[in-house]
């Protein structure tokens, strides 16, 4: 039997790592917050970004003597991956929290392993739908619904609902960006990969920064630099280091329970440092999304263990 297959063995230097990962990803939502408050427009803020994270990769990648022309076999479908797994997912997001609160962006994004489910369906030939998925799917998305159902009844603002929308299609890039590596990159070492992404992923928006936002003329506070080199460093390269080593030491499916736990510490640090209130709808949606990632998750726990 395989460790952490479809049985959970951390040691607590796992759950170490695990909580860390999961609030550095949890906190990703209120650094970008913080950088758009601090004079940073979405796409400058998103360039910045890749541009601190693709360069921890980069050291990360010599520091381990990795080559990374062993990327250039598969360099149409990064560049394809970059775009639609980093550089739409972290600028539809960044866009949407002008809007938003960041716990609520946090929830939302959190729906990515039901968009997943439903694309993995169509794409690969060992995930299709079961009626369990399928329940986990639909009640999941009650949750999306729930969470906009006060701006959708009292008309409390279409900013709001749009901004909430982009975040819920930056989550379907995710999920596509996931299927799409899963099917065509398998071949290729996930440190290279993650470096020759990010880095294509910075050349995709750079231009778009520079003059679509003039990004030269931006003036950010020292808390807005703060914010994207964090983002950049840990929340694009230390978090791959932290996910790619408890997938190799406690397996694939008890990491990705950081779905779970990445929104609560959203919630929690945009409630304490952005004063952000949490409505009750929010609790609900999250319960009905957690439920609906629990179902999706358990299916393929429960055919993963018949494999076994």
């Amino acid at each position: 039997m395989a460790r952490g297959v479809y049985h959970y063995d951390m040691t607590r230097k796992d759950m170490a790592l695990f909580l860390a990962l999961s609030a550095i990803w949890g906190s990703s939502f209120l650094f970008i917050k913080l950088g758009l408050q601090g004079g940073l427009q979405p796409l400058t803020l998103v360039a910045l970004r890749l541009f601190f994270g693709a360069g921890v990769m980069f050291l990360l990648a010599k520091r381990l003597g990795l080559p990374l022309a062993a990327a250039l076999p598969f360099l149409p479908h990064i560049a394809l991956l970059a775009l639609v797994n980093n550089v739409l997912p972290f600028s539809l997001i960044t866009w949407g929290e002008k809007y938003i609160d960041s716990g609520m962006a946090a929830i939302l994004n959190s729906t990515t392993p039901l968009f997943t489910a439903i694309l993995s369906h169509f794409s690969l030939s060992d995930e299709r739908l079961t009626w369990r998925r399928i329940l986990g799917v639909s009640i999941g998305f009650m949750g999306v619904l729930v969470l906009f159902a006060p701006d959708l009844l009292f008309g409390t603002g279409a900013n709001r609902v749009i901004g909430g929308l982009a975040v819920v299609a930056a989550s379907a890039g995710y999920a596509f960006g996931s299927v799409f590596a899963r099917k065509h990159l398998t071949g290729i070492s996930a440190t290279v990969l993650t470096t020759v992404q990010l880095s294509l992923a910075f050349v995709w928006v750079l231009l778009p920064a520079l003059f679509l936002e003039q990004a030269w003329q931006a003036s950010p506070t020292p808390l807005a630099w703060f914010s994207v080199m964090w983002l950049g460093m840990l929340g694009t390269g230390l978090a791959y280091l932290l996910f790619f080593r408890l997938l190799r030491d406690i397996g694939a499916t008890p990491t990705t329970m950081v779905t779970y736990v990445i929104p609560l510490f959203a919630v929690i640090f945009g409630a304490v440092l952005l004063n952000e209130r949490l409505h009750w709808t929010q609790l609900v949606a999250m319960a009905l999304i957690f439920m609906g990632i629990w179902l999706v998750s358990a299916a393929r726990s429960r055919r993963d263990s018949r494999s076994a």
